[in-house]
């Protein structure tokens, strides 16, 4: 996908992690930095990338892109990966930027956000309403994004879920059609 298309920012997103998922750091580097510079909001781009900069031995290069991915992260409500960086960043011993939305209350890394006591929070952008009217299909994972992702950041994911199906070529009829759309749209929902 990142070969077919190479300003499409989720395959070098999915480059990257597939890199980082099989040990191979410096190689997650390049597909990862460029997915970043193709949407410059994608915050678990820059977890990912922080991660690979400090298995590859670059603590310095970590806490660098971490930084700079937890304002982005916290300017956009996306909690999840913006905790997950700030902690990396106070294991580390390095300054964590201060949080400035109004969904940092409160928050801490590993809060799954999707109810509270004021309703509904989307964990993907923090939102604190627009859950959608009903799973948008069954099982477990309908279920999941019912429980956890706003309708905005749904609709989002069908446009891409769509340029996903078209580059990658899934015939959604077979097994390892479905899988791969489930892998990409759970990587995009930051449901893993």
């Amino acid at each position: 996908m990142a070969k077919e298309d190479p300003d499409n920012e989720l395959g070098h997103f999915s480059l990257g992690k597939a890199c980082l998922d099989a040990g191979m750091p410096k190689d997650a580097i390049a597909p990862l930095a460029r997915a970043i510079e193709l949407k410059a909001t994608l915050s678990k781009a820059y977890q990912l990338l922080g991660e690979a900069h400090d298995r590859a031995g670059q603590r310095a290069k970590a806490i660098d892109v971490l930084t700079r991915g937890v304002k982005i992260a916290d300017a956009q409500g996306d909690r999840m990966p913006r905790d997950a960086m700030a902690k990396m960043l106070r294991d580390w011993g390095a300054p964590v930027p201060e949080f400035k939305s109004a969904s940092a209350g409160g928050s801490t890394a590993g809060d799954t956000g999707s109810v509270s006591a004021t309703g509904f929070h989307c964990t993907r952008c923090g939102r604190p309403t627009g859950q959608l009217a009903k799973p948008p299909f069954k099982g477990e994972i309908g279920s999941k994004i019912y429980d956890h992702i706003c309708q905005s950041c749904w609709r989002e994911w069908i446009g891409m879920g769509t340029k996903v199906i078209n580059e990658l070529g899934l015939v959604l009829s077979t097994q390892s059609g479905q899988q791969a759309y489930d892998q990409y749209m759970l990587e995009f929902l930051q449901l893993e």
